[in-house]
């Protein structure tokens, strides 16, 4: 056998016998902050048009705070669109939730806690839409639902792959500043409504 000294028998040969076998430290399960920070490295590699689809879905979040800003006004009606449209985004995370369950296969089953975890978005955004006249409540409700869905898309749910992760991160995170940056607006500018049709 080629390679194998005069007289050794083949079997002692085999390079596999001859390395030395070197056992894998086991690691810890990741706990849900590591699982962000491994996951942000992957942002980049995801799928361009949901990366850009992502990322242009904070602009109605980022726009209301940033027009208060520049006019130096709090204006009610902007800052219930930009919460009504936030109540929309909870209600759509907890639709593809549901979508990600249903499909044969998928590593989250459609049983009764995936489901009914993927209702609760939706409740929470008709919740918040109800405090019509409290944008403070209105807001927080909103913020609370995005939080939510973001835990149960970190830890609850397997199988999203690293760059959806730190997306998901990302998105709510920029969503949940412009919420907040609204409500302090609210206590420095003056209120003006705003008159449409007139």
């Amino acid at each position: 056998m080629a390679g194998c000294p005069l007289g050794a028998r083949p079997f002692h040969c085999s390079p596999r016998l001859l390395q030395k076998k070197r056992r894998q430290p086991e690691e810890p399960e990741p706990r849900e902050l590591d699982l962000v920070r491994y996951d942000m490295k992957h942002l980049t590699k995801g799928p361009k048009p949901a990366l850009y689809l992502g990322l242009s879905g904070l602009i109605p979040f980022v726009t209301a705070p940033l027009v208060m800003a520049v006019t130096e006004l709090y204006l009610p009606d902007i800052a219930y669109a930009q919460v009504a449209y936030g109540a929309s985004i909870v209600s759509f995370l907890g639709g593809a939730r549901w979508g990600f369950a249903l499909p044969e296969g998928s590593p989250a089953k459609p049983d009764w806690l995936n489901l009914a975890n993927s209702v609760v978005p939706s409740l929470v955004a008709w919740l918040a839409l109800l405090f019509r006249d409290s944008i403070t409540e209105a807001a927080m409700t909103v913020i609370v639902g995005l939080g939510i869905s973001l835990h149960y898309d970190l830890s609850l749910l397997p199988g999203y792959p690293s760059w959806f992760k730190a997306l998901r991160t990302v998105l709510t995170v920029v969503a949940v500043f412009s919420l907040v940056a609204t409500l302090l607006l609210k206590d420095i500018y003056p209120e003006k409504k705003l008159r449409f049709g007139d």
